[in-house]
């Protein structure tokens, strides 16, 4: 049997291709794939259950890959450091709209997690903007508000590598960029 040499460069770059096609699930996503772009800190006016949206965190991919976030944890300080089960102030992305398993952020895709809920679920925006409902209890912070207004850190978390965080410390303003 005669293999040509075009034969062989076509295959080994079609298995190289499938190979590094996306940083795979199993792995943790890498530090710095991921940035923190914004975090609705504090909703105007009195926390209630209906302004929860007002909280959220907004995240794009560095990668130059495709990055699978399934299972990627967004959560707060206090859920950060409490290694005990709990439901509290985080969000598991297991899933992205649109996707018929798991969850791949494309090259610059961003996601939006919010605190609250949305009639019709999670979406994706024409834009292309993945929009996310925690639906957050409403024991959990003040009426399901679950970010401290004055200072508190936002981390997204990937299996036990902390992929990115943000941080504040002050009072009077409603997002941090």
């Amino acid at each position: 049997m005669r293999i040509t040499k075009s034969a062989i460069v076509l295959s080994t770059a079609a298995l190289a291709a499938g190979l590094v096609g996306a940083i795979p699930a199993s792995a943790d996503v890498p530090i710095g794939a991921l940035q923190i772009v914004e975090v609705g800190t504090d909703a105007m006016g009195s926390d209630t259950f209906a302004n929860r949206n007002r909280e959220f965190v907004t995240f794009k991919s560095n990668s130059r890959l495709p990055v699978d976030i399934t299972g990627l944890v967004v959560q707060d300080n206090w859920s950060h450091g409490n290694s005990g089960p709990h439901t509290c102030n985080k969000y598991v992305i297991n899933a992205l709209p649109g996707q018929a398993s798991g969850a791949v952020l494309g090259v610059g895709e961003t996601v939006t997690v919010f605190n609250g809920a949305r009639v019709g679920g999670n979406y994706k925006t024409a834009s292309g903007e993945y929009r996310l409902f925690a639906d957050s209890d409403v024991d959990c912070g003040t009426a399901g508000h679950v970010f401290n207004n004055d200072a508190d850190t936002v981390w997204l978390t990937s299996g036990v590598t902390d992929v990115h965080s943000k941080s504040w410390d002050w009072n009077g303003g409603y997002t941090v960029k």
